[in-house]
């Protein structure tokens, strides 16, 4: 093998550069200084060719010079040679900068003075068979600079592993553990030398015990994370149980906890992880083991639903007139949890809704939008149609539903901020409400308390002076103080498009509109439907509108989850 670069930080004044494993120090140090840039190739220890069709490993190169403004290279030049699988793979050239002669190809620097994204692909030769190796050579040199070798051991056929899946648990309560009897199959050609585990679970889960062959981490928002090398000989077609699993502990958190694991098989020898805190307790090992349930794929999830609670709460909000626009105002509201658990949804939609109805007089102008948004939600508020329908954002209505992230911690919460237009002569007095209503079906946060799921909306008494007029304004948030559009009155009702809940424009008689209320005892199950069958959601009213319209539905939706118990936010023109 070539030689692997570690790069840290020096004392000595231009000697900012230490090369780990390397025999000695490159010719770019020079009586402790840089003298030029130097090349790093960056390369896997070992290529697996699975199947019968071309691979592109990963192997590139860049250069590096501590931070010494040193003349840059030129002329940089990458050789890839192939001699050492004749029998084994053929190589082929993948990237326009390079080319092939016989078993060499050569990559020629484009200026970037950084290698090709899969600069070549490897074969394997007809007949050869599952365990056949050889060894490719890389070479880096370049005007200027100092160049760099390294190899890789290329390998026929490949290990394939299939997780197995693990029961999920109900009626947790805190300070349960549960076992994670991790299992493993291997579908592939080639046995497992090693196999790597990951595991992440959402906050209210913990791991109890912490084996001295795993790294553990802890995500901002609590989520628990353990990376294990577990070394381990599983033959084609046999299977294998850790026979000391990693156990997980639920906490007041807890509500509808999960946990994603993945198992990979890598080469004997891979190095342990760098981050996270190494456990202490016996090592997790291996064991033969015969049937059981596998998935398709190397990774599983298992759910953990503890007997626990999430109380949500509205916040209402004062329409704040602006001192030199009477007309326009400004009205801020909201959502908290105030626990004790953590709700998380795994799909990404939104937990809940708040559904805002405006006193009378008023009709919504613009919205304001997230600064940093969420992963999975933005701020944006939906305008209200009809019972399960909603379409985006649109000035000239006194109803919307604002949607709540698909996470939420604890003592966080999500605020919204509406710019609105008060009619000549709206009666000051006259309150509306914000109240919040469950999301999509799929998750019910058991909210034992009903009393504060809505909140009014009120009128202040006297027209505030000009620092919110300065700096959010009126009307339509373009400064022009006319939030109307045309076509649109205050029951909602406009010829804007509208959508249904597959996001598409149609009437509700297409089966996925309107499906009457809920209460916050259960529902339906399809998507209009509040919460989950048979829950006990304290959030009732307006049929649990889990709807998503236009892009509104791209920025609800999305992977991983992020939590913000205070939100920046900048205003944004919805006309």
């Amino acid at each position: 093998m070539g030689r692997r670069r570690t790069a840290t930080q020096a004392a000595a004044a231009g000697a900012v550069i230490a090369l780990g494993a390397a025999a000695g120090a490159p010719a770019a140090f020079a009586d402790g200084g840089v003298t030029e840039a130097w090349a790093v190739i960056t390369a896997p220890g070992q290529i697996n060719l699975a199947g019968s069709g071309p691979v592109a490993p990963y192997v590139t190169y860049s250069f590096a010079d501590g931070g010494a403004e040193v003349p840059l290279p030129t002329n940089a030049k990458f050789v890839i040679d192939a001699g050492g699988l004749k029998g084994v793979a053929t190589i082929k050239a993948n990237h326009k900068d390079c080319t092939a002669s016989g078993a060499v190809v050569t990559c020629l620097d484009d200026g970037g003075l950084r290698g090709p994204w899969e600069a070549f692909t490897l074969t394997p030769e007809p007949g050869a068979k599952p365990g056949a190796r050889g060894t490719i050579t890389y070479e880096v040199t370049a005007d200027k600079g100092t160049g760099d070798t390294d190899s890789s051991t290329v390998v026929v056929g490949s290990p394939k592993l299939v997780a197995g899946k693990l029961p999920d648990s109900k009626g947790l309560k805190t300070g349960d553990t549960v076992d994670l009897p991790i299992a493993v199959r291997n579908d592939g050609d080639l046995p497992v030398e090693r196999i790597e585990l990951r595991l992440t679970g959402v906050p209210g889960l913990t791991f109890a015990n912490r084996p001295k062959n795993c790294w553990f981490d802890e995500e901002y928002d609590g989520r628990p994370e353990a990376h294990c090398m577990v070394d381990a000989t599983v033959e084609p077609g046999a299977s294998a149980k850790l026979g000391n699993p990693l156990t997980v502990k639920v906490t007041e958190k807890a509500l509808a906890t999960w946990v994603d694991f993945s198992a990979e098989a890598v080469p004997a020898g891979t190095k342990d992880p760098l981050g996270g805190k190494r456990g202490t307790d016996a090592p997790l090992a291996f064991g033969p083991s015969a049937g059981g349930e596998f998935e398709t794929k190397a990774e599983s999830t298992v759910r953990l639903d503890a007997d626990h609670h999430a109380d949500f709460a509205a916040r209402g909000g004062v329409i704040e007139p602006v001192k030199r626009e009477p007309a326009t105002g400004v009205l801020r509201f909201g959502l908290d949890n105030h626990g004790p658990a953590a709700a998380y949804r795994r799909d990404g939609k939104p937990l809940l809704y708040a559904d805002v109805t405006l006193p009378k007089g008023v009709t919504g102008a613009w919205n304001e939008l997230d600064e940093e948004p969420d992963d999975d939600t933005n701020g944006a508020c939906l305008t209200y149609v009809a019972e399960g329908r909603t379409k985006p954002f649109e000035p000239g209505h006194s109803r919307y539903l604002c949607p709540e992230a698909s996470n939420e911690l604890p003592g966080g919460g999500q605020s919204y901020v509406l710019g609105v237009k008060i009619a000549k002569g709206a009666d000051r007095k006259a309150e509306g409400a914000v109240k919040l209503v469950p999301g999509p079906a799929g998750f019910d946060p058991r909210d034992p308390d009903a009393d504060n799921d809505t909140a009014a909306i009120t009128f202040k008494d006297a027209p505030d002076d000009d620092s919110d007029g300065a700096s959010t304004g009126g009307g339509n948030g373009n400064g022009d103080g006319d939030g109307s559009t045309a076509g649109s009155d205050d029951n909602g009702n406009g010829d804007g498009d509208e959508t249904d809940a597959d996001g598409d424009s149609g009437d509700s008689s297409d089966g996925s509109g309107s499906s009457g209320s809920s209460s916050g005892s259960g529902g339906s199950s399809d998507s209009t439907s509040g919460g989950s069958d048979g829950g006990s959601l304290a959030l009732t009213g307006a049929g649990g509108i889990g709807l998503l319209a236009g892009g509104a539905a791209a920025a609800l939706i999305a992977g991983a989850a992020a939590v913000a118990t205070t939100r920046r936010r900048r205003r944004t023109s919805t006309t």
